[in-house]
């Protein structure tokens, strides 16, 4: 049949590419040497349980606009590998390119081989789809189009890393310690979120989660203090007291919790919103969630004034009269001191490579404190904020 010759070609495709990406990466070439990493104790202290919390990192601030340009985006990773590699040792940006680089294609593999897996089902699915009337036909159809559309689309941008060797995740980690260190805005959020650490890969990084859980903190702090809006929302949602009702992430479980500090993260970040539309946000029926508001009977769109106001309501009822005066002062005192917290504009349409949830708003990536990685392209600080 024709359907299954084409679902053949698909799965040869897939199978070829994935297996000149893994295989034929792992024979090319010497694996890329290791980034120095600071001496450090497997044994890191544990947080204070003072609940204080700690200061913010001494990281310089980084300057984009005297850094030399990175190469371009389109060029297939092969091509500038050696000069990343070598740039990496004094550039910082450089450092955060190639930690990009290398997650990108770590995660293209990890999609092809989910592609390859459910090809079979997919293919299994279509028989099954009734086909009496030419509605269904062509719904049949439709869903092959897109399925091949989908399958076409990870192949050609899974060109970019062809032939290249994948590293271990100890050196991707360090690569992102080492730009998020030098002040790169886009690293200091990848790896103080906690992002620059996969979950499939725990057990093979334990040092530099130990590296990790005693640093990441104060990077967060200076972030924050240097406008990042998204890392002001995780360490909100970090220290809060609600974060142990949902799933953490790695920032989460490296601070205390500090009610009073989350109270005053939050009203920060409200301060920081634009001017609400009361008239257009009336007319907008609940949706299922806190933040969440829509048509009935559609999609819902995430409105982060209800969600902020909802931890601030939650928050200011669990603390004394004298702790959330104290959040307040706070708040009112980093206005002052602190960059105006803002959120990167959501990357163009195809800016990403495909990655989900990049064309997504920035204010609905603060959901929970859980932020989207960095980009390939984000790692030379154009359009950051507090740089």
């Amino acid at each position: 049949m024709r359907k299954q010759g084409r679902t053949w070609i698909w799965l040869l495709a897939l199978g070829a590419t994935a297996a000149g990406m893994y295989y034929w990466g792992r024979r090319s070439g010497d694996p890329l040497p290791p980034p120095a990493l600071a001496a450090t104790s497997a044994a890191a202290p544990m947080p204070t349980t003072t609940g204080a919390p700690r200061a913010a990192a001494a990281i310089p601030r980084y300057d984009a606009g005297s850094a030399r340009p990175l190469p371009s985006l389109d060029s297939p990773l092969r091509l500038i590998l050696p000069e990343l590699q070598r740039r990496a040792a004094n550039e910082p940006a450089a450092a955060c390119r190639l930690a990009a680089e290398m997650e990108y294609c770590d995660n293209l593999r990890m999609r092809l081989a989910g592609a390859e897996n459910n090809l079979d089902s997919f293919e299994r699915q279509l028989e099954r789809m009734p086909q009496e009337t030419q509605q269904q036909r062509d719904q049949r159809q439709r869903m092959a189009e897109s399925y091949q559309s989908m399958t076409e689309r990870l192949l050609t941008q899974s060109e970019h890393c062809a032939q290249v060797p994948p590293i271990s995740p100890e050196q991707r980690a360090a690569y992102w310690r080492r730009a998020a260190l030098a002040g790169v805005p886009a690293a200091m959020r990848h790896y103080a979120s906690g992002n620059a650490f996969r979950y499939q890969d725990v057990l093979d990084n334990l040092p530099g989660l130990a590296t990790y859980r005693s640093e990441a903190e104060s990077i967060a702090r200076a972030a924050a203090e240097r406008g990042d809006a998204r890392m002001l929302a995780s360490l909100a949602f970090a220290y809060s007291p609600q974060r142990d009702g949902m799933r953490r992430n790695f920032l989460g479980q490296a601070v205390q919790t500090n009610p009073v500090e989350s109270l005053a993260m939050f009203l920060q970040l409200r301060d920081s919103l634009p001017p609400q539309d009361a008239a257009a946000n009336a007319a907008a029926p609940v949706g299922p969630g806190p933040g969440l508001r829509g048509p009935r009977g559609g999609r819902a769109e995430f409105n982060p004034r209800e969600m902020i106001d909802s931890q601030i309501r939650t928050l200011t009822r669990d603390l004394s009269p004298e702790q959330a005066s104290q959040a307040r002062a706070r708040a009112a005192e980093r206005a002052q001191g602190w960059s105006r917290p803002t959120a990167p504009a959501a990357a163009p349409a195809g800016a990403s490579g495909g990655t989900p949830g990049a064309n997504l708003p920035s204010m609905f990536l603060m959901q929970g404190g859980f932020v989207p990685d960095v980009q390939r392209q984000d790692c030379e600080g154009a359009g950051e904020s507090g740089t």
